[in-house]
């Protein structure tokens, strides 16, 4: 029992420090470069799939959802008008990236699952958002700018993810899987 509560005392941690490295990771990138840069380089998505990767589908839920969230009321980004839209396409990378690493596939895999997966949400959340409220907006036209903007994010969560996944699982958490049934590598 004592085993269960540090390990969701651990998971709760590293989901509060992920989801405050969701609100500061974009602010240093707006520092760097304006706000264009966050559109490019797509830094608010990393600590979620990391989430996701690292802490299940649940917490990577929990962080794609609260993230952006939190993002716009402390610093106001993402722009109101692009908040229903990120809450959703955030909350699905956390979601699917937990659910694809928790049955063992490949880092790598899973985080291009989650890509698809997310953007796919993000372009249905317009489809919702044009019929729902007037959206003057061609979801289709979103969805390919978006991707196209973001090529260079898309290539930095490639590069710099499933090192730092892998890494973390090893070196921090001392596991090799997702998910409660981890094996623990430091013999405890």
């Amino acid at each position: 029992m004592k085993s269960i509560k540090k390990k969701s005392a651990r998971r709760m941690c590293i989901g509060g420090l992920l989801l405050a490295a969701g609100v500061l990771l974009p602010q240093v990138f707006h520092m760097a470069g304006g706000p264009g840069l966050g559109g490019t380089f797509l830094p608010m998505h990393i600590p979620v799939f990391i989430a996701g990767m690292l802490l299940g589908d649940f917490y990577g839920l929990s962080v794609g959802l609260l993230t952006p969230v939190l993002s716009f009321l402390l610093t106001g980004m993402p722009p109101f008008a692009r908040l229903p839209f990120m809450i959703v396409e955030l909350a699905v990378y956390g979601w699917v990236s937990g659910l694809a690493a928790h049955r063992r596939m490949p880092v790598l895999v899973s985080l291009v699952v989650a890509q698809i997966a997310g953007r796919v949400a993000y372009g249905g959340a317009l489809f919702v958002g044009v019929g729902l409220f007037g959206v003057n907006i061609s979801p289709i036209a979103a969805v390919t700018a978006a991707l196209v903007a973001g090529l260079p994010g898309i290539a930095l969560q490639l590069i710099a993810i499933p090192p730092l996944v892998i890494f973390i699982r090893k070196r921090v958490m001392h596991v090799e899987t997702v998910g409660d049934e981890c094996a623990r590598t430091d013999g405890a």
